[in-house]
């Protein structure tokens, strides 16, 4: 990726980090133009991800999900 087109991404970060945080949202929402049929497609696959993770035999999975996203149970 070339710089400019970097540092352009960062400063809009930067500003957008000071919105409103709900506003943000919804902006988002509306920015990407998703239907209700592709939001619920979205949303059943995340819950189906965690699904999975949770059934996994593997100890600590379901933290490590949780924590790379900044959620929690």
């Amino acid at each position: 990726m070339p710089r400019d087109l970097i540092e352009t991404a960062w400063k809009i970060v930067d500003r957008e980090s000071l919105r409103d945080e709900a506003a943000l949202v919804r902006s988002l929402i509306t920015d990407a133009g998703l239907s209700a049929a592709d939001r619920t497609r979205i949303a059943a696959s995340g819950a189906d991800l965690v699904k999975a993770i949770r059934g996994s035999a593997k100890p600590g999975l379901m933290e490590v999900f949780l924590a790379e996203y900044g959620l929690s149970t």
